[in-house]
């Protein structure tokens, strides 16, 4: 990751959390948390299929309720995504991408404990790789946009007032590479911490 990335990741930190601080001082009824997990994910229109190449997503929530049933969620997290093929035992294509991504969420709870969101998100990438068979492809010939808009839906289940499982789906609504009809297609699944 170069310094610019680093500035760049650095500074929407900064300004998610100023930002969630004086809302949370202003307005109570505002609650954050954590959120981290595994994804697992494809590049649709890449020629390779399954959802194989494994990442990692750890990052930060802050939500609010309506209603008893309807609220508002804006996360911001780190995320990796990508795709990869093996055949015969042997890895012949992997691309590796890192953003970190702000989904902005409206939360649905029409059963207790069991918590529906649905939104968009925008995604910066922070740094991308690309192999074949073991070696690297130059990023100058990868030219993938710097960022990416996608749908998501997403599923959780509070053990209890604290503590949820969370299933999520995460689609791109516009091609990720230039020229190319590529899409981050990616499932992820893990915990959520609500504060008290």
């Amino acid at each position: 990751m170069n310094s610019s990335y680093k500035k760049y990741t650095t500074s929407l930190f900064l300004a998610f959390a100023l930002t969630m601080s004086t809302i949370t001082i202003q307005a109570q009824q505002f609650r954050g948390g954590l959120l981290g997990g595994l994804s697992t994910n494809q590049i649709d229109g890449d020629t390779q299929k399954g959802y194989n190449k494994l990442g990692l997503f750890s990052g930060v929530f802050v939500e609010t309720n309506f209603t008893k049933v309807v609220g508002a969620k804006v996360e911001l997290y780190y995320i990796g995504k990508g795709a990869k093929q093996n055949i015969g035992g042997v890895e012949v294509f992997k691309t590796k991408l890192n953003y970190v991504e702000m989904p902005f969420l409206l939360k649905l709870e029409p059963i207790q404990k069991i918590v529906l969101d649905v939104g968009i998100a925008v995604s910066y990438l922070i740094s991308v790789r690309q192999f074949e068979y073991g070696e690297e492809i130059p990023s100058s010939l990868i030219d993938l946009h710097n960022f990416d808009y996608s749908a998501i839906i997403s599923g959780s289940y509070y053990f209890n007032d604290n503590w949820a499982f969370n299933a999520r789906f995460d689609y791109s609504i516009v091609p990720i590479k230039r020229d190319h009809n590529w899409y981050n297609s990616n499932f992820s699944f893990g915990f959520l911490y609500l504060f008290n």
